[in-house]
């Protein structure tokens, strides 16, 4: 789960509450910035942390 540090639009605690309800397998990638940040700004970052956890599931998956 990609959550931006200051998202004021998906409330940061609230993705943060429900990232904890998640069950396995599940990784959290914090990203500086407000909602919109990790699709512009930290889009290298964010993006990057899911290509590695869907590469990471697929590999044990296969």
């Amino acid at each position: 789960m990609v959550v931006a540090t200051g998202d004021t639009v998906t409330v940061t605690d609230l993705a943060l509450a429900a990232y904890e309800k998640a069950l396995q397998p599940k990784r959290l990638e914090l990203i500086p910035g407000g909602h919109f940040d990790p699709y512009v700004t930290q889009f290298d970052a964010a993006s990057g942390a899911a290509v590695a956890w869907f590469r990471d599931q697929l590999t044990k998956a296969g």
